[in-house]
């Protein structure tokens, strides 16, 4: 099994990739007249995506937290990983909420037509300049500062 400060990196794509799904989708769908919201096929699936998303989220939220304590047990300075933990909390946090807003709307039934659907596509694509400003950072920490990365081993 992976050490845990690698599974991190791991379980943040989910979250990545369902969130870029979701806008996307969500804008293809709005553009072809589709309603984001109520009981359809459509809004069964963003809904579910969004939900996942949120999930997903959190549990790389929570490994990525477990992962700057070995980090920092190594002696890695905690100042470079301040601006990756926060923004990372920050989006974890508010994608879940996203996601348990678009749950109780598809469970509710709400309307997510007209100035709702602007509103959710703002947010979603709001929340898709986030998160890849999250993995930025993340990405600076492997590669710029190699944060609980294995040194390359020579070949002999």
């Amino acid at each position: 099994m992976l050490p845990l400060e690698q599974l991190h990196p791991v379980a943040v794509h989910f979250p990545i990739v369902l969130t870029l799904s979701l806008a996307v989708l969500d804008i293809i769908a709005y553009s072809r007249g589709v309603r984001l919201g109520g009981r359809g096929a459509y809004a069964n699936l963003s809904a579910g995506i969004a939900t996942a998303a949120g999930l997903f989220a959190l549990v790389a939220f929570f490994l990525g937290d477990a992962a700057i304590d070995i980090a920092i047990s190594r002696n890695i300075d905690p100042a470079i990983l301040e601006t990756h933990q926060d923004l990372g909390m920050f989006t974890a946090f508010a994608l879940a909420a996203w996601g348990a807003l678009r749950a109780y709307a598809w469970w509710r039934k709400i309307d997510l037509s007209a100035n709702r659907a602007y509103l959710v596509l703002a947010v979603e694509v709001a929340f898709v300049f986030l998160i890849l400003t999250v993995a930025y950072f993340g990405g600076q920490l492997v590669y710029d500062f190699g944060v609980n990365v294995a040194p390359a081993l020579a070949k002999p």
